[in-house]
């Protein structure tokens, strides 16, 4: 998955915890479990820009120290490993996270199709509206 549905699918799942280290824990484990659905990857230029577009979303709309920002945190955390991999600072095959290793078990198989990763994103961030939304009405 690209960085940006990390990041969004992080902070999703950031709304339905009370703490950061659970958002964070939940964002890592979605990043497992969405690297694993068929996708394709952008460059590297791309995935920054877009990382950092979603990650200012979500600073602005909830705060840098809410679960949900600390959800998209988790979220992207695992994808560190494998820019520097790109930069080439560490070995494609030091790398620790299970569907970032050499022999791509558990990583998604390539496709050209968008919608695994559109469906994520507008879910995800759906959620995220929702809930502000739903917060914003039971204080008033």
């Amino acid at each position: 998955m690209i960085g940006a549905v990390h990041t969004i699918l992080g902070a999703a799942l950031g709304t339905f915890t009370k703490s950061k280290p659970r958002a964070f824990l939940s964002g890592v484990i979605s990043h497992a479990i969405a690297d694993a659905l068929p996708h394709n990857d952008y460059d590297a230029l791309s995935e920054i820009s877009l990382i950092a577009a979603a990650l200012g979303w979500v600073a602005i709309r909830k705060g840098t120290d809410s679960p949900e920002f600390w959800g998209a945190i988790g979220g992207i955390t695992p994808d560190v490993e494998h820019a520097l991999s790109l930069a080439g600072l560490i070995k494609s095959d030091a790398k620790i996270f299970p569907t970032h290793m050499g022999d791509g078990k558990y990583h998604g198989r390539k496709t050209d199709h968008r919608w695994p990763q559109l469906i994520a994103i507008a879910v995800s961030a759906f959620i995220l509206v929702s809930a502000s939304k739903n917060k914003e009405s039971k204080r008033k």
